[in-house]
């Protein structure tokens, strides 16, 4: 069957046009279910599972989501994510609400987040495990707007964005603490050092002055929390610079429009979270090729 094709995703959003290579793709990476409605530009919608070319593509999916192997969900809705990001933004930005403003985000954020299998994670966390963190957030952003372009201003600058690199280490420490998955068999912690994030994370702040290296040293970076991040399973970020770049690129060029924001926002959001792969230690190399072959 030739022609582009339009789908709609998990999410209920409307994507397309792709090719049906594109859209076996998705069906393969578990991004697109038997359920969801596909059509050709000029048809009707169908759900995917009745599409035979697609047939193949949702069983090794479904193989896959059986063992417990595959990428992590997101149900972001386009406004919902983005009047939350500007209220969270606008509460850690006033330092004494910002505690209450980052865990309300965060909550929100983990709940519209599920593991292959389609099990929501919810964060256990309460505001004594990382109201310091947000204030620190809050007390950084205040003293990046008063610093002037002086040299003196722009050493001030570097210092705090340094610091901040420690309050981004101690965030994702709590993250990983503090989520959990609705069925109880998600329990994971960040066990990556501090002298090595904080290296990633200078690193990072100087490849952003090169305009393009920065993608690369941050997928690596991602690479690396992730393979640090242990427990009830493991995960992968599967990522690569270019895509990280280009998408990026793309969303802020669609940002210039400003009507696009929340969708920009949305979509690149998504991807980071599509790109990481989870792997339960009960699914080894054996029981995944018996699932494939069941």
């Amino acid at each position: 069957m030739a022609g582009n094709y339009f789908f709609k995703d998990r999410a209920g959003a409307q994507n397309g046009p792709v090719s049906l290579d594109e859209l076996a793709a998705l069906a393969r990476a578990g991004r697109l279910g038997p359920a969801d409605a596909v059509w050709v530009e000029g048809g009707g919608p169908a759900p995917a599972s009745e599409v035979p070319e697609l047939a193949a593509a949702l069983g090794e999916a479904g193989n896959r989501a059986a063992a417990g192997v595959g990428p992590l969900q997101s149900f972001l809705p386009v406004w919902g994510l983005f009047w939350r990001s500007i209220v969270a933004s606008l509460g850690i930005s006033l330092v004494f609400t910002a505690p209450w403003a980052g865990l309300w985000f965060y909550r929100w954020f983990a709940g519209r987040v599920a593991l292959p299998n389609g099990v929501r994670l919810f964060l256990q966390g309460d505001i004594g495990q990382c109201w310091p963190t947000f204030v620190g957030f809050g007390l950084i952003g205040l003293g990046l707007g008063l610093v002037n372009q002086s040299p003196t201003g722009q050493a001030i600058a570097g210092a705090l964005l340094l610091i901040n690199a420690g309050l981004v280490f101690a965030l994702t420490g709590w993250f990983a603490r503090a989520l959990r998955s609705e069925d109880g068999a998600l329990k994971v912690s960040f066990e990556g050092g501090f002298w090595t994030f904080f290296g990633w994370s200078v690193l990072f702040l100087f490849a952003v002055e090169t305009i393009v290296g920065w993608a690369w040293i941050l997928k690596l970076m991602l690479r690396w929390i992730c393979a640090q991040t242990v427990g009830t399973h493991e995960f992968e970020f599967t990522g690569t610079g270019v895509s990280i770049l280009w998408r990026t690129f793309a969303a802020a060029l669609g940002c210039v429009f400003i009507l696009p924001i929340p969708w920009m926002i949305r979509w690149l959001a998504g991807w980071f979270i599509s790109r990481i792969v989870v792997t339960p230690p009960a699914a080894s190399a054996a029981n995944i090729l018996q699932a494939q072959a069941a």
